[in-house]
């Protein structure tokens, strides 16, 4: 798989930036209050102790007591106005991506899709968002951190110009570290990532295909696959921390070390007069800011480094090709032409070429052998896969350049192994379609041969389907989809052997539930893939596949 370059990730984290500079530019302000509000502290106990208690002025003592409540009142306001303002910021964003990242893998072929495992592609939409969303909740405190220890060390350099060479000598320190430490971090960090997304798949894998591998003794094996990626999620994440810790832990150890030997220097500029006590203890307390801020930019720049690992596997995904929202529109009711329509499935096997006209008005069954590319022919009318020569055009307009919206309006395709979504039996006959009717639903569902079994539950329509519709047998998850598909309103019906799972008295009433549909509509068409002989005589025309492609063959259908 090609992997995008780091600067695709700072792209796509300056993109979050630019979009939100609406709540990202007050979120700054906010912070700006809050840190100079932090530093004024010491400069206020400086006042307090030299111009009040060693003076024995209670007046001036008073004065800076409340100069220092009022900048905790501002050091209040800041932070809540950063904390806010960038926390909208960051849910804004993150769920921009999340919302892009769902709309971009819709947009996606079957091969586009293909190159990312389906739970890779989830971690991708799930922990590698996470991670961007931490790294831009904190972005306002890493910028006025920054500028928060610039001011911190001008004041040092008002007090004693040593003090200040102390102070400045922890910045190459902190430099290095972080030149160094995050690049460990990030490649013990992309490892953990590419880990997480090869046991996401073993997940899926295993929740997916136990039943099917359970009897054939495959699941022992995907129990095995799964623990052995496991293993490396617990060696990366080890390896991660292991890195974190390293860069954590010694980034407050130098400001620790200018603090002792400020107060070293401090202390023998206090006794030979050079700098007043309440200096010295401002000075102190803004050391120990520093290495508080220090800790805190630190974990700010581990999230950066973990937000530039995800950030580059968010973009390899949006830079996959997909189709483009806009495109031309689909004239209708039109017959649907494969014209030399060619797929290759892999480097050694081309399925096709096709050459099939669907009138408006016609029922066609497309029959073959088991690889004979029915399936594959389907996906290419319907849009799913481009073909990789030859064109399928509907109305005259090649289906690779019109608009994505309006294929899927006039052309629906129904798998052979169709997936329901989790919740209500009604909730998925009206997804996308709120405003269907009872009626609607029944007239659709009796079509399809499914109303009388939906009627016959104790909850009826309103019964739960399960994960995947787990409640359901495969006929009955069929008769549905073809009732989803009734009630789409589309122009041309695009079948995969929908009948492969129920009785032949079901199937009759199926078929006439078809004809009964075609009838009803100008124009409408269906294609049905299938083998079994009464789709054929219920059919006006049957286009017979030649036998599957072998290596470095091409077998040619013409109808």
């Amino acid at each position: 798989m090609e992997t995008t370059t780091p600067r695709a990730a700072v792209r796509l984290l300056g993109h979050c930036l630019r979009t939100q500079w609406k709540h990202v530019l007050p979120a700054i302000a906010g912070g700006a209050v809050f840190q100079l509000s932090s530093v004024i502290f010491p400069l206020c106990v400086e006042k307090a102790i030299d111009q009040g208690i060693n003076a024995g002025d209670q007046a001036a003592t008073l004065r800076w007591a409340l100069a220092i409540v009022g900048a905790a009142a501002l050091l209040v306001a800041g932070l809540a106005l950063m904390q806010w303002q960038i926390t909208v910021a960051a849910v804004s964003a993150s769920n921009g991506l999340r919302a892009a990242l769902l709309d971009h893998g819709l947009r996606m072929d079957r091969r586009g899709l293909a190159r990312f495992g389906r739970g890779d592609l989830a971690t991708r939409g799930t922990r590698d968002v996470d991670f961007v969303h931490h790294w831009l909740a904190g972005f306002a405190s890493m910028v006025t951190g920054l500028g928060g220890f610039a001011v911190i060390l001008v004041l040092i350099g008002r007090l004693d110009g040593l003090l200040a060479l102390v102070g400045l000598a922890t910045v190459p320190a902190l430099v290095a570290l972080n030149i160094v430490l995050p690049r460990r971090f990030s490649a013990a960090n992309n490892r953990l990532s590419a880990a997480h997304g090869a046991r996401a798949d073993s997940v899926e894998e295993l929740l997916s295909a136990s039943v099917a591998v359970r009897g054939i003794g495959g699941f022992g094996p995907l129990l095995d696959r799964h623990a052995e990626h496991s293993r490396t999620v617990a060696e990366e994440t080890v390896a991660t921390a292991k890195a974190a810790a390293n860069w954590a832990a010694t980034g407050p150890f130098v400001p620790g070390l200018a603090t002792a030997a400020g107060l070293l220097a401090g202390g023998w500029a206090a006794i030979d007069g050079a700098l007043t006590v309440g200096g010295l203890v401002a000075f102190t307390t803004w050391m120990a800011m520093l290495g508080m801020w220090v800790g805190v930019l630190t974990d700010r720049f581990t999230q950066l480094g973990e937000a530039l690992t995800a950030g580059r596997r968010i973009a390899e995904v949006l830079a996959a090709p997909a189709a483009a929202d806009a495109g031309q529109p689909l004239p209708g009711p039109a017959a649907l032409v494969a014209s030399g329509a060619v797929a290759r499935p892999g480097p050694d096997r081309t399925i096709g070429p096709f050459d099939l006209t669907v009138a408006p008005g016609e029922f066609v069954a497309v029959s073959g052998a088991m690889g004979s590319g029915k399936s594959t022919l389907l996906r290419m009318l319907a849009g799913w896969t481009d073909p990789d020569a030859g064109a399928v055009r509907y109305g005259g307009v090649d289906l690779r350049t019109a608009a994505r919206g309006e294929i899927r309006r006039r052309l629906v395709f129904v798998p052979q192994r169709p997936a329901l979504l989790s919740g209500t039996i009604r909730e998925n006959l009206m997804l996308g379609r709120p405003k269907l009717t009872g009626q609607e639903l029944r007239s659709a569902c009796a079509a399809a041969a499914i109303h009388d079994h939906l009627e016959s539950l104790p909850k009826g329509y309103d019964t739960e389907t399960g994960e995947g519709g787990a409640t359901l047998s495969g006929g009955q998850l069929q008769r549905l989809a073809l009732a989803q598909a009734f009630l789409h309103g589309a122009d041309v019906l695009l079948l995969d052997d929908v009948t492969s799972a129920v009785d032949a008295t079901t199937e009759q009433r199926i078929l006439a539930g078809l004809r009964e549909w075609l009838d009803a509509g100008e124009g409408r068409a269906v294609v049905f893939a299938g083998h079994r002989s009464a789709v054929a005589e219920a059919a006006d025309r049957v286009v017979a596949l030649p036998a599957g492609a072998v290596p470095d063959a091409v077998g040619a259908c013409r109808a």
